[in-house]
């Protein structure tokens, strides 16, 4: 068998995973701050999510620094630089 060689046939776009929280951080100013609210029992877990997306985007954009908190109905998210 053999296969056949095409030249130009464009690259599919990647989805990747959708985010589980529509978070856009790049409208966040110095100062600002985000709520996403979350029930008070599954605080805990989603923080993690939460900390692990702002990493991410820190890394990505090293101007900008942000703090997370726990809040009681949410979690809080903080753009301090």
């Amino acid at each position: 068998m053999k296969l056949e060689v095409v030249s130009g046939v464009p690259i599919p776009e990647t989805k990747g995973k959708p985010r589980k929280y529509p978070l856009d951080l790049d409208e966040l100013g110095s100062g600002d701050h985000v709520l996403v609210p979350i029930p008070k029992n599954q605080i805990g877990q989603e923080v993690k999510i939460i900390r692990n997306f702002v990493l991410r985007y820190t890394h990505k954009n090293p101007s900008k620094k942000f703090t997370i908190r726990q809040l009681p109905e949410g979690v809080g998210i903080w753009r301090i630089k």
